[in-house]
């Protein structure tokens, strides 16, 4: 279940993923508390204490004295793996009722007001072994936020009256991913393993499987399966927030210490994951998308209790290796492959693992799958041989300790979401170091994994639209067929195999040597490095973290290249080129901790992310590198026909995935329908890419920001070494990006079929000016309407399950937009239900008590107060001002004095003026219309433009500025 600020809420933002980090002494010393102690990470000084309740519930606390919000979790050790066969679903569906009311506080609504009231957001989700519950909320309110949090696991109320529109709400989630690759494949790859195995069932639910049937009523079961599973002995719990350890035990006790304990007891998963019948097997799976891939399956022993021995990430490592000779950097040499990873999953099955690799393919690749496999096989069979050396363990834990001792953290939710999930898989003592922690170099582990990636042992997939089928798979949308993998076919791929000469990895030469702070500067805001004709360079020392990491973005400046689609989508070709071509380059540095990124926008960026002791002379080779790069007119196409996958598959993504770029494409420049974009695209050669190359090197205005452990003679090197390689122009200036300005009173409207069952809107209100007051009165209007907009829209009814409110970023224009995914409305259906929501709301406004309006404001001011969990989100705060050119550094503090001071009849003003008459503002309507809907009208806004094609729109637009 996704609730406030869900996936699906940031659907417009870029995804941040969730970090895994940690905590306070050395990596080999644990941190001093109750028994058992907690090995945790010397870049941490957070406190931490442990506490089992007397009904056996155990509990991590962390106090951090900064944190700006506080947060708990409760994982609770049952999940999909214990639905009946009656009813498919029942551990989700199950999550999604828990929300509705307990007998404290018996109204539905009332957890996620509170939530919204006070900063909070909530959400939860059912694993197969496990079930998350999470929130987040103001530090001053935790105590009122535990309570309502524990009674779920009390007293839920489970209104039966609410059952249907559950059903409903997990059906409409279903019916969102029941298109999606990514799914189909996760239940094909389940439902053929061991049919007597609990994993071969379907697990996420909907309206088919869940209900009364004969012999089985859907609330009794589920009243079963919560008496039965969830009982304090199976749950673990987390709490963070900025008390001392012995006040938050004390909140954790008084919350949870009368959760009842039944004894609880998971029953062990005794049959196999898979037999004889399900190994050594091919599946051809025909995708909804256009893509192409090669995944080698293989099942493997649950080994997670070897997590200090990694053999699983011993091996992993050897095969993501792109050094010169190994299998990944001969199939790119071969321009055969876009991609490829090695992972493990030790407890994907339960009671069994999966260690897979996955290979994504070129047009080439596909008529060489069969080779490749053979290749890998004559990999691993080398490592068997002479892979397993101390070596290669002294490098990996080296980059283990490295990230460990200068761990970064995360932000309470998600800190406090994988505490309590941790504490299910590992040792209490090692919940946070389990993933770094490489203590002895065991042979016998690494080969009893290698034992089980065998030929007997494996199960291949071919993934492509040319898959011959013949099977449709029940509840998802894919077709597949599955052969037996024959002694023949496999013995011809290994001899293929053999005849390329394969070498194990040479050693990483990135890893850093230099891991010293540099002295603090003591600026409390980024200061001028470099100033000279052509070049600007801006540097800021953290004083919040102090660490090797850095930081840097090199921007050389020229806008005036992107006025052209044909000059874009060609830099967009030789940029994606050249990444692949660096891909051995970006790997090694990857695994010595430190990403870099070269894109175009406003002109060529290079940006480099963590330890900076090789950042300079990664910079370098990377510049020189693209400098003197010339594309292969094969690799031209392999990119070619991989961006237009890119622009093709973007239709047959969530519906409300599509939402926020479209609305994007109106007003970047130059943009167009997806028809000129490709036909552009085909029209590309090599010498477009070198013409756009030179150009891109040529007659620039140099801007480069650092932030993190550089000092100003640092910054000073940087920028002399990437002029020696990358020309400026003494009279450039620096230039941004076109994009279309708003204009009030203007109505926009956009509007597409989709080759998918569900439709989506976007509505979105961009007011005209530019100043941070318009930006303050978005921003808090949409955090006021959110929680009320979902709860009538998804919860009442039960219209879909991605809904909600949210705050556009519009360069400095202040924006909102109301968005909806739904499987059973049409996009004019959709914006009826929008008008009547909003008719209705300047009423429920207008009678708010001034109480519950600074609950609400305050809460987004407490967002916006959060001090940043790591450089990247310092980083990112400083870098958004700098391009703006606001080198004062101070648009987050002038947002929050401005929301500071609005009042509850300056949003009702607001309100009248901007969303019921839109006097100052533009009004945008995206909508999507689905396959079930394909006869139903568009929505229509009153004497609205309707874009036929983009670039015409935007062609027109710019005539009249």
């Amino acid at each position: 279940m996704k609730m406030r600020h869900s996936l699906y809420h940031i659907i417009l933002l870029s995804l941040t993923a969730v970090l895994f980090t940690a905590c306070q002494p050395a990596p080999d010393e644990p941190a001093q508390s109750d028994a058992p102690p907690i090995y945790v990470s010397p870049n941490d000084d957070r406190e931490y204490g442990v506490l089992e309740l007397e009904n056996g519930l155990q509990v991590i606390v962390v106090s951090d004295p900064e944190a700006d919000k506080a947060a708990a979790a409760m994982n609770v050790h049952v999940g999909s793996l214990q639905n009946p066969d009656e009813q498919l679903g029942l551990a989700h569906y199950l999550e999604h009722m828990l929300f509705l009311g307990t007998e404290q506080y018996p109204d539905p609504d009332e957890y996620g007001d509170f939530m919204s009231r006070h900063g909070g957001q909530h959400n939860a989700y059912t694993a197969d072994d496990h079930t998350n519950y999470m929130f987040e909320i103001n530090n001053d309110r935790l105590d009122e936020a535990l309570d309502r949090f524990a009674d779920f696991f009390k007293a839920p109320k489970f209104y039966p009256e609410y059952s249907e529109k559950e059903i409903n709400a997990v059906d409409s989630e279903w019916s969102m991913r029941r298109a999606s690759d990514g799914f189909i494949l996760f239940a094909l790859n389940n439902k053929k393993m061991n049919p007597e195995h609990p994993i071969a069932r379907f697990r996420i639910g909907n309206s088919e499987s869940l209900g009364d049937k004969e012999g089985s009523v859907l609330h009794e079961e589920m009243l079963a399966f919560y008496e039965k599973y969830y009982s304090a002995n199976l749950m673990t719990a987390s709490v963070v927030g900025n008390y001392s350890v012995e006040q938050l035990k004390e909140k954790a006790r008084a919350a949870f210490a009368d959760i009842p304990n039944h004894n609880a007891e998971v029953a062990e998963i005794e049959v196999p994951a898979v037999t004889g019948s399900e190994r050594k097997i091919q599946l051809f799976y025909k995708p909804q998308m256009e893509m192409r891939l090669l995944l080698l399956d293989f099942t493997i022993e649950n080994n997670l209790h070897e997590f200090r021995k990694k053999p699983n990430e011993y091996i992993a490592y050897l095969i993501n290796s792109e050094m010169p000779g190994t299998p990944a950097a001969y199939f790119r040499e071969q321009e055969w492959v876009d991609s490829i990873n090695a992972s493990a999953q030790e407890n994907a099955y339960g009671n069994a693992g999966r260690f897979r690799i996955q290979l994504e393919l070129t047009g080439q690749g596909m008529e060489h799958r069969e080779a490749m496999v053979g290749v890998l096989f004559e990999y691993i069979e080398k490592i068997r041989e002479e892979g397993v050396r101390t070596s290669y363990y002294e490098e990996i834990k080296q980059v283990l300790d490295n990230r460990f001792q200068f761990l970064e953290r995360s932000g309470a939710f998600d800190y406090a979401t994988s505490l309590a999930a941790s504490m299910q898989h590992y040792p209490l003592a090692h919940v946070i170091d389990a993933a770094y922690r490489f203590d002895e170099f065991n042979e016998e582990a690494i080969h009893r994994v290698l034992d089980q990636l065998t030929v007997d042992n494996l199960r291949v997939w071919f993934v492509s639209p040319e898959e011959e089928v013949d099977q449709e798979l029940h509840y998802f949308d894919g077709e597949y067929r599955i052969e037996p993998l024959q002694d023949s076919v496999i013995a011809n791929w290994l001899e293929q195999g053999r005849e390329v000469d394969v070498s194990l990895p040479s050693v990483n030469t990135l890893l850093p040597e230099d891991l010293a702070i540099r002295p603090i500067a003591g600026a409390e805001s980024p200061q001028k490095a470099v100033q000279k004709e052509g070049v600007t360079a801006w540097y800021q020392r953290s004083e919040r973290f102090h660490e090797p990491r850095a930081e840097v973005t090199l921007n050389f400046n020229q806008a005036h290249h992107e006025r052209d689609l044909r000059q874009r989508l060609a830099a967009s070709v030789l940029v994606e080129a050249f990444r692949l071509s660096q891909q051995a380059l970006a790997k090694e540095a990857s695994i010595a901790g430190v990403d870099f990124n070269l894109s175009v926008g406003n002109g060529l960026t290079l940006g480099m992310s963590g330890f900076n002791d090789k950042q300079p002379e990664l910079a370098q080779r990377v510049l020189a590198d693209f400098a003197s790069y010339e594309p292969s007119a094969s690799r031209v196409e392999q990119v070619k026909d991989r961006l237009r996958r890119s622009i093709e598959n973007q239709n047959r993504q969530f519906p409300v995935q599509q939402l926020g770029p479209r609305f994007g494409h109106l007003f970047s420049v130059p943009s167009a329908e997806d028809s000129e974009r490709l036909q552009t695209l085909r029209e590309l050669d090599v010498a477009d890419l070198i013409q756009v190359r030179d150009a891109l090197l040529a007659d620039n205005y140099l801007r480069a920001l650092v932030v993190g452990n550089y000092s100003a003679e640092d910054v000073e090197e940087l920028v002399a070494a990437v002029q020696q390689i990358v020309a400026t122009d003494a009279s450039a200036r620096y230039q941004r990006s076109p994009v279309l300005t708003p204009r009030a009173g203007q109505k926009l409207q956009w509007q597409r079929n989709l080759e998918l069952d569900d439709s989506a809107i976007l509505d979105a209100f961009i007011v005209e000016d530019t100043s941070v007051q318009s930006r303050a009165k978005t921003n808090l209007m949409a955090e006021l309407m959110h929680n009320r907009f979902f709860n009538q829209l998804r919860t009442e009814k039960q219209l879909g399950y991605a809904v909600g409110v949210t705050a556009l970023g519009a360069r400095e224009h202040g924006a909102m937009a109301f968005y909806i995914q739904s499987p059973v409305a049409s996009t004019a259906e959709l914006l009826e239900h929008f008008d009547d929501f909003r008719a209705d709301y300047l009423a429920y406004l207008e009678e708010m008590d001034d109480e519950a309006f600074v609950e609400a404001r305050e809460g987004l001011l407490v967002s916006l107060r959060e001090q940043p969990q790591n450089l990247r989100e310092e980083a990112a705060r400083i870098r958004a001002d700098w391009q703006r050119e606001n080198y004062s550094f101070d648009t987050r503090l002038r947002l929050q004095q401005a929301i500071e001071r609005l009042s509850k009849a300056d949003m009702v003003q607001f309100y009248q003026s901007e969303i019921q008459q839109q006097q100052n503002v533009m009004r945008v309507l995206i909508q999507l219309q689905g396959t079930r809907f394909s006869d139903a009208d568009w929505a229509e806004l009153e004497d609205a433009q309707v874009i036929e094609d983009i670039g015409n729109f935007q062609r027109q637009w710019l005539q009249q500025e």
